[in-house]
């Protein structure tokens, strides 16, 4: 397994998606977002997906594409028509933050919008303007099953939600309502591992450990609701509720087996505080927060309590000294893309 330099993997995916026509900026998002998100350790969303976004590099810039179909005071919705997902989502929170400078709070839904990633990256865009960011998705492919049931019913779900902090990077949470992400189940494949008990049941509620079930029996398998067969309650709730106002206020569509635009509905949030309180005093209040939190007595052999954001500025600490292990089938996808566009392959 190969271990690469973040600004060479960057240059690489970078070279790669220009050569299959992607203009400056979108390459550039793009990848800075795959690359990115190995930094913070969320390798399910890192450069294993980045071939999957070569086809839409090409027909010019994402933003062309980008249509406003209702606006209205706080709120803007978007009919994204198939754009790269990680340049419109960027653009709907930077669209966001802009509204909640006059309105307080700043809204915007996408649909039609093409695989949006890892939705921790856009909640910091507000944090870092003084504000608070909340992301909301209904999407990553239905394959978690209700609490009581076994088939696959709704997606992931994932929650993202940044809050400014003072003298340090913005608290961070982001988080799928199911016990795991879909990409780590590809990533333990890539590795050649199993995964285990808690992840994945069968259709009778039997635990299985090989993660090619994913892929391989769609009808007979479903990842567990976040809390497992206990408390899955919890996090099946809340994967519903996500649905309900991702799915329905972005125009995608709430999960069925036809969902009305698709689903993979995303709602981005921005909130001013400085409407609410001086930014200062709010700061403020989050260090109080912090300090009091991490002031907790330990567990035997934990070392640090952390806060949401500090594992994966943990790892991106780690990981720009030491470099980003990449599988190596991961990394043959990638010298197979740089191939097909002629692009010089840095190892």
């Amino acid at each position: 397994m190969p271990t690469i330099s973040h600004d060479v993997l960057r240059a690489f995916v970078y070279d790669i998606y220009r050569g299959a026509g992607g203009t400056e900026e979108d390459a550039r998002i793009v990848s800075d977002h795959v690359v990115d998100s190995n930094l913070a350790g969320h390798d399910s969303h890192g450069v294993i997906n980045a071939p999957n976004y070569i086809g839409g590099m090409e027909g010019g810039p994402a933003t062309d594409k980008m249509e406003i179909v209702r606006e209205g005071g706080a709120a803007t919705v978007i009919n994204a028509n198939g754009a790269l997902g990680m340049v419109a989502a960027r653009k709907a929170m930077e669209m966001a933050v802009e509204k909640a400078q006059t309105c307080t709070i700043g809204a915007v839904g996408l649909h039609r919008c093409g695989h949006a990633g890892r939705m921790g990256e856009y909640p910091p865009i507000a944090a870092r303007a003084g504000m608070i960011g909340i992301v909301l998705l209904n999407g990553g492919g239905r394959f978690m099953h209700p609490h009581g049931g076994t088939s696959r019913r709704l997606p992931p779900n994932p929650i993202a939600i940044s809050v400014p902090r003072q003298g340090g990077d913005p608290l961070l949470l982001d988080m799928t309502l199911s016990v795991v992400a879909g990409g780590k189940l590809l990533v333990q494949t890539a590795r050649g591992e199993s995964i285990p008990e808690g992840w994945m049941i069968d259709a009778e509620g039997n635990p299985i450990t090989d993660p090619n079930a994913f892929r391989e029996r769609p009808q007979d398998t479903a990842v567990m609701p976040l809390g497992g067969s206990q408390f899955g309650h919890k996090g099946f709730g809340l994967g519903v509720m996500i649905d309900a106002i991702a799915g329905g206020l972005s125009w995608a569509g709430c999960s069925r087996e036809q969902p009305t635009r698709g689903a993979s509905g995303i709602v981005m949030f921005a909130i001013k505080i400085e409407d609410f309180i001086d930014l200062a005093d709010y700061e403020q209040e989050i260090a109080y927060l912090v300090e009091w939190v991490k002031s907790s007595a330990r567990l035997p052999g934990v070392d640090e309590v952390y806060v949401p954001g500090e594992f994966e500025a943990r790892s991106r600490e780690k990981r720009l000294r030491e470099g980003i292990p990449i599988e190596e089938p991961t990394w043959n996808r990638l010298v197979e893309a740089a191939e097909r566009f002629n692009i010089e392959v840095p190892i």
